[in-house]
């Protein structure tokens, strides 16, 4: 039986019995090529071998690489980082008030981000503000009083108050902040405030505001 590679035309002989009537897969030598051969009745010209005649043979599969799962320790180190995460923009989210307090320029970039905070102080009045100096066991006290009123009508934090005393020429002399008798107060309660500086140096005047404000 005389049968031809459909793909390079290389022509083989092979006994009939090799390709039985029903036909069988066969492979061409010459170029590798695999087909299904029914018999037929050709001119003799190649025997084809018996191990062309040899089922095609599959593809060894290249092995894929393996994932390895990621360790507990990894994955324990994530999880407390986004614990971590969540917490600090939290805190800075829900306590921006107290950011801007202690870092006044925060407010500029809560602003930047769409989160309007109210700058310290707001909300409170400074009254009865008074200054004096006296002589005090032969020396000079810088005395600086005053009261924190809530105007509004919600509870509302009080900052810090900041004191500069100026000199006769409006330069400024010194710089300090004063503490208060409580931290928050409610609408219409009163916070007081008061310090004592020794030797001011020559003070013409002290000017009192919210620190931060």
């Amino acid at each position: 039986m005389l049968i031809t590679c459909p793909n390079c035309s290389t022509r083989y002989t092979v006994a009939d019995k090799a390709v039985p009537s029903q036909g069988r897969k066969v492979r061409c030598k010459s170029c590798g090529h695999v087909w299904y051969q029914r018999p037929v009745v050709e001119e003799p010209e190649r025997t084809l071998l018996a191990e062309d005649l040899a089922p095609p043979r599959r593809p060894a599969a290249k092995p894929g690489k393996v994932k390895k799962p990621l360790s507990r320790g990894v994955v324990a180190g994530w999880a407390a980082f986004a614990v971590l995460l969540a917490a600090i923009l939290a805190g800075g989210y829900f306590g921006r008030a107290h950011v801007v307090r202690l870092w006044p320029p925060a407010a500029l970039l809560y602003e930047t981000v769409g989160l309007a905070v109210d700058p310290p102080g707001t909300g409170l009045q400074l009254q009865n503000v008074r200054s004096e100096q006296r002589a005090e066991n032969g020396a000079t006290l810088l005395v600086v009083e005053g009261q924190i009123l809530n105007a509004s009508d919600v509870m509302r934090p009080v900052p810090k108050v900041r004191a500069v005393s100026l000199g006769f020429d409006r330069k400024p002399v010194q710089t300090w902040t004063i503490e208060t008798t409580s931290d928050q107060l409610l609408p219409g309660e009163i916070a007081t405030f008061r310090s004592t500086q020794r030797d001011p140096g020559a003070v013409a005047e002290v000017m009192v505001t919210f620190e931060g404000g």
